[in-house]
């Protein structure tokens, strides 16, 4: 089954909620970048299972895998409902 079909665990959606919340109260209007996804992935990993744990390593991997390729010309607003759509809606 590929990763566009598959729906993640508890853990990667609510990490993936906490990104997107992240990006509608700071700055929504400004633009997103891919940069800022993998570092939004490693940052919120890391808070959640510790430092350099093998855990962490595995959340930022599904993180990863279950956030889309950020487009040209998208908010961090826009991309938060992208976010939520991953996580299987709004909660």
């Amino acid at each position: 089954m590929s990763e566009a079909t598959r729906t993640p665990d508890a853990d990667t959606r609510a990490l993936l909620q906490q990104i997107a919340a992240r990006l509608t109260t700071e700055r929504p209007q400004h633009p997103m970048r891919e940069s800022l996804r993998a570092a939004l992935a490693l940052t919120f990993a890391t808070r959640r299972h510790g430092y350099g744990t093998e855990r962490a390593t595995r959340a930022e991997e599904q993180l990863l895998a279950f956030t889309p390729a950020v487009e040209p010309g998208l908010t961090r607003q826009q991309y938060a409902q992208q976010l939520r759509d991953a996580a299987g809606g709004a909660q």
